[in-house]
């Protein structure tokens, strides 16, 4: 009994740093063997949120809890979360614009694979480095000048909705002109990113 309350501690930990969430992986490592694992579910300590993804049933509810299993979701074979929220959907988590997508947009690194990708999910497969990431809700999401110069990027939303969301950006402090000035941007991002500024100011 000892050593299943251990087990207990084991995933709680995890789960706790994870919104309550953790891997079938996380929970094999912990001690829980997929038989264990099946029991908790049917015994209704657990959730299974999506294939092996999990969800402690007695922890309390989260805001944003879909953006934590996504990520796991987005696991290597290390068990090492590769996604980045981004794109339309970082825009959601600052409340910036008004502009909605139907889809998760997450930024992956360029040799993410999977067999089959969710519907719900949009992945962009791009190398981001960690000045551009900041953590919302738990989960790693861009910043919002990268936000925006990716959606610049894109091209795929509205130029208004951008200039609405940079004004937003600039009147919440979000994005500070230094930032702008200091950012690591390729010229053509650059060029963009100018370009918007003239129609804003």
């Amino acid at each position: 009994m000892a050593l299943s309350k251990n087990y207990a501690k084991q995933v709680y930990d995890i789960a706790e740093s994870q919104n309550g969430y953790f891997t079938a992986k996380q929970a094999l490592a912990s001690g829980y063997s997929d038989r264990m694992q099946t029991y908790h579910v049917q015994n209704g300590d657990w959730v299974r949120e999506s294939r092996g993804i999990f969800r402690l049933s007695s922890y309390p509810p989260v805001q944003e809890p879909e953006l934590m299993v996504w990520y796991l979701w987005s696991c290597n074979r290390e068990g090492v979360p590769q996604a980045v929220f981004s794109h339309a959907t970082a825009l959601q988590v600052y409340s910036l614009s008004s502009w909605n997508s139907p889809k998760l947009h997450m930024t992956v690194p360029p040799k993410f694979r999977r067999m089959v990708v969710p519907e719900v999910l949009y992945l962009h497969y791009q190398q981001l480095s960690k000045k551009d990431i900041t953590i919302r809700y738990g989960v790693p999401v861009t910043k919002p000048l990268r936000t925006i110069v990716d959606l610049l990027v894109d091209g795929q939303t509205p130029s208004k909705y951008i200039i609405e969301a940079l004004e937003e950006a600039r009147d919440q402090n979000l994005i500070l002109n230094d930032e702008i000035a200091d950012a690591n941007l390729t010229e053509d991002e650059r060029e963009l990113l100018e370009a918007l500024m003239r129609k804003v100011a």
